[in-house]
C-alpha cells in the first residue's frame, strides 16, 4: 500500500498501524511540518522488501512477492506543489531509476502535475516546460501511465463554474516489462 500525504511522521504513523490485523511492516517519510510525507505499507507474510531509497518526496524499495524470484522497483512519491522544485523532484525520479535499471518499477502517489493540458480542466491553461520534461520522463522511463477508471481528474478544488480547477495529479506508472509480461503470460 502506498500513502502520500500523511501528514505524521513515520513513527506515529507505526504506532498507528500496530493497531491494525494483520500486521503491517511501515517505512515511511516524515511530513514536513504539516505538509507532504510518504509511506509503504506491506504484510511481511506476504511481500518481502529489502534495499530502501529514500530522496526527497521519494521512497523506494526493492521488493517481491513471498515465492516469488522476481523483484520489483516500488516507488512511493508526493510530488512538490512549487513549479521551482520540480525539476528536481523529476531528477530524483530518474536517478532511481538508475539505481534500478535491470527492475521493472511501479511508481504510485500525488505527482502535483499533469503531463498535458488534457488532464486540466479550469484554472490558468498554459503548458510548461515542467508539464513537457514529466511526459517525456515517463516515455523516457519506458513507463506506461495506467488510465484512471471513474474520470481524468484526481483532484477538485470544489469550487463551480469558471473558479472550479480539476487536475489529475495522481497516478500510478508501471514498466512496459511487466505490461507486456502479463499480457504474454496471462497474469
Amino acid at each position: 500500500m502506498i500513502l502520500q500525504e500523511t501528514k505524521i511522521s513515520e513513527l506515529k504513523l507505526k504506532e498507528a498501524m500496530g493497531n491494525f490485523r494483520p500486521r503491517y511492516e511501515v517505512v515511511g517519510q516524515d511530513a514536513m511540518g504539516s505538509v507532504g510525507g510518504v509511506a509503504i505499507l506491506w504484510n511481511p507474510d506476504e511481500v518481502r522488501f529489502e534495499e530502501w531509497v529514500s530522496m526527497p518526496r521519494i521512497l523506494s524499495g526493492k521488493c517481491r512477492n513471498i515465492g516469488s524470484k522476481e523483484w520489483i522497483l516500488l516507488s512511493g512519491v508526493y510530488g512538490p506543489h512549487i513549479p521551482g522544485e520540480r525539476r528536481n523532484f523529476i531528477s530524483n525520479l530518474i536517478k532511481v531509476s538508475g539505481l534500478y535499471k535491470s527492475i521493472p518499477w511501479i511508481i504510485g502517489g500525488d505527482f502535483n502535475m499533469i503531463k498535458s493540458l488534457n488532464e486540466k480542466r479550469g484554472g490558468v491553461r498554459r503548458a510548461d516546460a515542467d508539464m513537457e520534461l514529466f511526459e517525456h520522463t515517463i516515455k523516457d522511463q519506458r513507463l506506461v501511465d495506467n488510465t484512471i477508471i471513474n474520470g481524468t481528474h484526481t483532484y477538485n478544488n470544489r469550487r463551480v463554474g469558471k473558479h472550479q480547477i480539476a487536475p489529475r495529479l495522481d497516478r500510478f506508472l508501471i514498466s512496459e516489462q511487466i505490461i507486456s509480461r502479463d499480457r504474454t503470460t496471462g497474469r
